[in-house]
């Protein structure tokens, strides 16, 4: 049995579970609407937890199965490297992505700063104010230092 077709029997059987043990949960509930009892109350919300562990379980091998939250991730990696190993090259990979965007983030900030400096020495700009310029301000006061 492989991977994928465990995956797909496991889900499928929590499913149906699942949806077991929510229908037995509202049948408690209706019991302990008619009859009250304190135990009968007890089996409920502990079954209501089972049912809540059980959907998310079946969630689970659900995106298991379907591969969605891999982010870096070929058929290629899944036969050849472990689970662990492909892990460690997801975290990895972030690793450099978190550093690209870092990267990407000062470089904005000095394309900002070189864009102010070349603002403050443009030849054309006018000696007053206009209500170009001062049009910012204003949105300043209105919206509030942002």
């Amino acid at each position: 049995m492989n991977e994928e077709l465990m995956n797909k029997l496991l889900m499928i059987t929590g499913m149906v579970v699942t949806v077991v043990t929510g229908l037995a949960t509202v049948g408690l509930l209706i019991s302990c609407a008619l009859d009250f009892g304190v135990g009968l109350l007890f089996c409920s919300i502990l079954l209501g937890f089972v049912t809540v562990g059980l959907g998310v379980a079946t969630a689970y091998f659900g995106q298991k199965l379907t591969g969605k939250t891999l982010v870096f991730s070929n058929d290629a990696e899944q036969e050849v490297l472990t689970a662990r190993q492909r892990r460690e090259l997801r975290r990895a990979r972030g690793e450099v992505v978190l550093q690209r965007a870092l990267i990407e983030v000062e470089h904005e900030r000095d394309n900002i700063v070189h864009r102010q400096i070349e603002a403050a020495n443009d030849e054309d700009k006018p000696p007053h104010e206009t209500r170009w310029t001062t049009f910012g301000k204003d949105q300043k006061k209105v919206l509030g230092d942002r």
